[in-house]
């Protein structure tokens, strides 16, 4: 197992995690009893990853499928992940943008 190293920032941590995968470091994490407080926002992120999904059928220009897929792999995760990503951004960057939606 690896040493985890010591962070200065919370953002040079997060950014360290964000290419390392924490089965590297197992045994340097400590056991914790209490609650962990969790933001709201977040806890709702969490509860949709939880909701089921419906497959449906999209048409998509093959470019729009190229770019999606590329950055998928750049982030190493499924095209599928992003497109479903970018469609929750615009929807709600519309019903922000008019809050009767």
């Amino acid at each position: 197992m690896k040493l985890l190293p010591k962070f200065k920032t919370k953002q040079e941590e997060a950014n360290f995690w964000m290419q390392h995968d924490t089965v590297d470091f197992w045994n340097s994490f400590e056991n914790i009893r209490e609650p962990i407080e969790i933001a709201p926002n977040l806890r709702e992120d969490v509860k949709k990853r939880h909701e089921k999904t419906k497959a449906i059928s999209i048409r998509l220009y093959p470019s729009q499928l190229r770019m999606a897929k590329a950055i998928a792999y750049k982030q190493h995760i499924p095209y599928q992940t992003i497109l479903r990503d970018m469609i929750e951004q615009g929807l709600s960057q519309v019903v922000a943008k008019h809050h009767s939606l």
